[in-house]
C-alpha cells in the first residue's frame, strides 16, 4: 500500500497537470493545495477551509485576479492566514489585481481594510473600542488639544449634513484612557495625493482613493492613531504588510520582511473599467466590495 503525502508550499506551486506540454494547474487548484500550509500559519481557532472558500469566491468575483502571478495571490493569502483575516468579507482585507509594467503581467496586492485593523487591535486585549467616523458641514464638531484632549461630535440628524469636512478615529483603552486622531478633508486629500500608489502613466490616481475615499480616509486615521496605541504584534504585521505584494509562502515567515511595496502601481493594462476609475486603470475593486454600513464596510 502506498501512502499519499500532502504537498508542501514549494510543491504546491510546482505541481502541474500536463496537457500537450501546457501547464493546466489553475490558481484555484493551487489555493486548495495550500490549505494545510495556511492552517499551519493561522491563529488557534481559525479554519483554513474558510480562508480557502473566501479566496475562491474572491477569485470568481474579482476581475483579473485569476490572471495574476500565482505566487502573489498565494502569498497574500498566507499573510491573511497568519493574521487570521478573511479576504473579501467583513471588511478585513482584499486581494486586488494590478498591472505590473515591469513583468508585463498582473500581480495581486493585499489591501487590509480598516475593519481588519480594528479586529486586530481588539485581539490584542488592550483596546476596549476603536472606531472611525466622518464629520459633515452640518454637524457640531469641536476638538481641543491640550491637557484634556477632548473631542465632541454631534451629528446633524434632522437637517442636511452637507459635505465631509473631517475624519477621525478614537481608541478607548482597557483600564481607562483614550486617544484620537483627526484629519481635515484638505489634510486627507493631501495625504492621498502624496501616498496613493495607484496611478496611471499621466499621474492620475485610480482605485480605492477614487472609488472608496471615505473608507480609505477612515483607514488612514486608524493607521495614524496606531502610533499612539499599545503595540501588538499582529497589528504591527498588518500595518507593515498593507498594500504590499508577497510571494514567499513560508507559514512562519515574518510578513513585514517578505512583503514588497511597489512605489507606483501601473494602470495601463485595459480600457475603462466598470468601477468608474479613470480610463486605462484596469479593474481594481471587486464589484461586490461595497460598504456594508455607514461606518465600517468600505474597502480601505
Amino acid at each position: 500500500m502506498t501512502t499519499k503525502t500532502q504537498p508542501n508550499a514549494a510543491t504546491a506551486l510546482a505541481t502541474r497537470r500536463e496537457n500537450g506540454g501546457v501547464a493546466q494547474n489553475s490558481i484555484a487548484d493551487q489555493i486548495r493545495a495550500m490549505e494545510k500550509q495556511y492552517q499551519a500559519a493561522m491563529p488557534r481557532g481559525a479554519e483554513a477551509a474558510q480562508l480557502v472558500r473566501d479566496a475562491l469566491t474572491a477569485l470568481r468575483m474579482t476581475k483579473n485576479l485569476a490572471k495574476c502571478e500565482p505566487a502573489s495571490v498565494l502569498g497574500s493569502l498566507m499573510t491573511c492566514a497568519q493574521l487570521g483575516l478573511r479576504p473579501g468579507v467583513l471588511g478585513h482585507a482584499w486581494l486586488l489585481p494590478f498591472w505590473d509594467g515591469r513583468s508585463k503581467g498582473y500581480k495581486a496586492q493585499l489591501v487590509i481594510g480598516y475593519q481588519g485593523l480594528i479586529e486586530l487591535a481588539h485581539r490584542s486585549g488592550k483596546i476596549a473600542s476603536l472606531i472611525a467616523r466622518t464629520v459633515y458641514e452640518g454637524d457640531e464638531f469641536d476638538v481641543d488639544y491640550g491637557l484634556a484632549d477632548t473631542l465632541v461630535h454631534k451629528p446633524n440628524l434632522f437637517g442636511e449634513r452637507g459635505a465631509p469636512i473631517a475624519y477621525y478615529a478614537i481608541a478607548k483603552f482597557q483600564g481607562g484612557g483614550y486617544a484620537f486622531y483627526v484629519m481635515s478633508q484638505r489634510d486627507m486629500e493631501r495625504y492621498r495625493d502624496n501616498n496613493a500608489t495607484a496611478k496611471n502613466r499621466d499621474g492620475v490616481i485610480f482605485g480605492p482613493w477614487v472609488d472608496h475615499f471615505e473608507g480609505m480616509a477612515h483607514k488612514t486615521c486608524v493607521r495614524q492613531l496606531a502610533k499612539y496605541m499599545p503595540k501588538s504584534t499582529e497589528l504591527a504585521y498588518a500595518l507593515a504588510a498593507d498594500e504590499g505584494v508577497r510571494v514567499d509562502l513560508t507559514p512562519t515567515a515574518d510578513p513585514a520582511e517578505t512583503t514588497e511595496h511597489p512605489d507606483v502601481i501601473d494602470g495601463e493594462a485595459e480600457e475603462r473599467p466598470t468601477s468608474g476609475a479613470p480610463a486605462g486603470a484596469g479593474e481594481v475593486w471587486p464589484e461586490t466590495a461595497q460598504p456594508a454600513d455607514a461606518n465600517g464596510g468600505a474597502p480601505a
